[in-house]
């Protein structure tokens, strides 16, 4: 049985590395579909196949020779990890498939804060409403859970942006991480959705005090922050509600 949620997860999340491209406000939402974002040209039928096109053409696009984004690789992979977690992690077909497609989202929200420094609108506030819908299918957070949980993240949100600007004037966690905050809240629900914030701060604390001490960055370079959220969120989204209760036992 694991090997359909995995089937799923992986032509999910190579839908999304086909689309990805057009999530940006640059870029027509109707169109031919293209596999390089550097030429556009339209898709040969090898890559409608995850991972064929791209290993078969050695991740060089055939038109114009650029390489291919690597998510080719690492958004498939990543939506049947994240469809087979959300199988084992929670209760009942309609959770974990409300699980493993927002933890992909998630992971698509990632990539595209690495390559563009961006969490492009045209995915997150279709992913906000439809979080908001499918509030009813989480069996173990329940419909209010969820509606707080998203109110308290962007409280969270806003909070961390206008005490960012006031103390640091600067704008590193701003309208997209915002953003990307409220959807861990209407999927993680209250209070899981402190979980994934917490875990999220850990991560980004680990990550860059690592790059710190190796000298890969320095204190004013530019870190993104969305990944490190996009993490927690997932770790909220799938084993939040759990981790709450084992806390609380």
């Amino acid at each position: 049985m694991v090997l359909i949620p995995a089937l799923v997860g992986l032509l999910f999340g190579h839908l999304l590395d086909i689309l990805l491209d057009r999530s940006y406000s640059e870029s027509l939402v109707t169109g031919p579909i293209y596999r390089c974002p550097a030429c556009r040209g339209e898709i040969h039928g090898v890559y409608l196949m995850p991972y064929v096109g791209y290993v078969w053409s050695r991740g060089l696009c055939r038109d114009c020779g650029e390489a291919l984004p690597l998510r080719a690789l690492v958004l498939p992979t990543g939506g049947a990890a994240a469809f087979v977690l959300a199988y084992y992690a929670l209760e009942g077909f309609g959770a974990a498939l409300l699980g493993g497609f927002f933890s992909t989202l998630f992971l698509a929200l990632a990539v595209t804060d690495l390559e563009r420094r961006l969490i492009p609108n045209r995915i997150v506030y279709p992913a906000i409403v439809l979080a908001a819908v499918f509030a009813w299918g989480w069996p173990d957070r329940g419909a209010a859970g969820v509606v707080v949980g998203g109110a308290v993240a962007v409280a969270i949100g806003v909070f961390l942006a206008l005490f960012g600007l006031a103390l640091f004037r600067t704008e590193a966690f701003f309208g997209g991480d915002v953003k990307l905050l409220a959807l861990m809240g209407l999927t993680a629900g209250f209070p899981a959705v402190l979980v994934g914030f917490f875990a999220g701060v850990f991560a980004a604390g680990i990550v860059s005090t690592f790059l710190l001490l190796t000298r890969r960055v320095r204190m004013r370079d530019y870190i993104p922050y969305g990944p490190f959220l996009a993490l927690g969120a997932i770790v909220a989204t799938l084993w939040g509600p759990a981790i709450i209760d084992a806390y609380r036992e």
